[in-house]
């Protein structure tokens, strides 16, 4: 059994691999954490199937933002997934997931928090976009962090 590299206690065939295969996941929360099992897999056709409209790298082209992202990930390493907060969807479809990554890049921390925005699009969460900090500084919680976040939402 290959455990899920998201950080929920699960097999990866029973958790983020259905997303990876065509599967709509139920919310941000599970849309972010398969987000970064693909990071950590190197799943990159779903990294792009999963960006909303709005997201600056939506409309490049599929194989040129796999090309990139395999060149990063040859040299990158995902080593932990910490989910500090979750939020929404609001009103208008948007939900917020704050996190935090032990990552390694070149054999250097590449460890970061984010704050990220999601929307609602084609009948599933879209990652939108995302405000980043140190991985020091990472706020305890979304409404610590949501100020000049909310430029982030689609529209």
């Amino acid at each position: 059994m290959q455990a899920c590299p998201c950080g929920r206690a699960a097999a990866y065939a029973a958790c983020c691999e259905p997303f990876h295969r065509g599967a709509e996941a139920p919310d941000a929360e599970r849309l972010m954490r398969s987000r970064y099992a693909a990071f950590a897999l190197g799943e990159v056709a779903y990294l792009h199937r999963t960006l909303h409209p709005d997201h600056p790298e939506a409309a490049t082209d599929p194989r040129a933002y796999a090309e990139r992202l395999r060149a990063h990930l040859k040299r990158a390493r995902y080593r932990g997934l910490e989910v500090r907060d979750a939020r929404g969807p609001d009103a208008d479809g948007v939900s917020w997931v704050l996190f935090r990554v032990d990552a390694m890049h070149a054999g250097k921390d590449a460890g970061f928090a984010e704050l990220s925005c999601f929307a609602v699009h084609d009948g599933g969460h879209r990652y939108v976009g995302g405000r980043t900090f140190a991985a020091n500084a990472c706020p305890a919680a979304i409404d610590d962090a949501v100020e000049g976040a909310r430029a982030l939402t689609p529209g």
